[in-house]
């Protein structure tokens, strides 16, 4: 199947099979979110997990527990208004709930190594090769995420290729998808929105994107949908080579 994107019609799950981005190089600043987008979560942590538990427990479930308690505790951060928690807290945090709710006795040095784990991500399979590309086409490249600075640092440096801008939600105070958060990069470069394309990793994502004025395509793996119509993605792909397509300069 090919990975190209489209546009999607209300109530469809996309088919990705064209894009309607206009082709065109002028986005001054792709940003890419991290934790879905470009690095596989499921696939870096679900060994480690299985491996510190010893194959006590379902490792996939554990992760995906995890994770799904660690994004309810990021909209719960914002919505308390009390400061952002940083997101190594809520990530051990997260973790703590789900082991406690699996009664799990893991050990302190176990549970700081899981922790850690976040900033050894592995990028998934295709990522090298189009970050590479775009490299080679010009575009400046930039991480927009939830994580800490020096949890994106880490993950930036093992990207195939340089990382222009790194752009943590720390620097905004609140988590995605509050408009501040994506509006770091263009308060702290200068741009306007139409010089800046978000590529996003999930629906909550998408939703915070288009309601903060930007143009988004989305990496959706899951055959998603938003939860609100309103702001839906300007294209969809079905993994990261299909990113090409929506950003490819027109021949000269």
């Amino acid at each position: 199947m090919t990975a190209l994107c489209r546009k999607p019609q209300s109530g469809e799950r996309p088919p990705f099979i064209h894009t309607t981005m206009p082709r065109s190089n002028r986005y001054r600043l792709v940003t890419f979110d991290v934790y879905t987008a470009l690095f596989d979560v499921e696939s870096s942590l679900t060994p480690l997990v299985r491996h510190a538990l010893a194959n006590q427990a379902d490792g996939l479930d554990i992760v995906r527990t995890w994770r799904r308690k660690q994004l309810e505790y990021l909209l719960v951060s914002n919505s308390l208004q009390r400061g952002r928690v940083p997101f190594a807290v809520i990530t051990r945090q997260a973790l703590d709930y789900t082991l406690s709710q699996r009664r799990l006795d893991v050990t302190e040095e176990v549970r700081q190594g899981l922790v850690h784990a976040w900033n050894e991500l592995r990028l998934w399979p295709e990522a090298a090769s189009v970050l590479t590309t775009m490299k080679e086409r010009d575009y400046r490249i930039g991480l927009l995420s939830n994580g800490d600075e020096a949890m994106l640092r880490a993950l930036a440096a093992r990207l195939p290729v340089r990382c222009d801008d790194v752009f943590a939600s720390e620097h905004a105070g609140y988590y995605k998808p509050h408009p501040s958060v994506y509006a770091l990069p263009l308060r702290t470069l200068g741009l306007s929105g139409d010089q800046l394309l978000h590529v996003a990793g999930s629906a909550t994502d998408v939703m915070g994107t288009k309601a903060a004025g930007l143009r988004c395509v989305w990496v959706n793996r899951q055959h998603d949908r938003v939860l609100d119509e309103r702001y839906t993605a300007d294209d969809e792909c079905e993994d990261l080579r299909g990113l090409l397509s929506a950003v490819s300069a027109a021949a000269p």
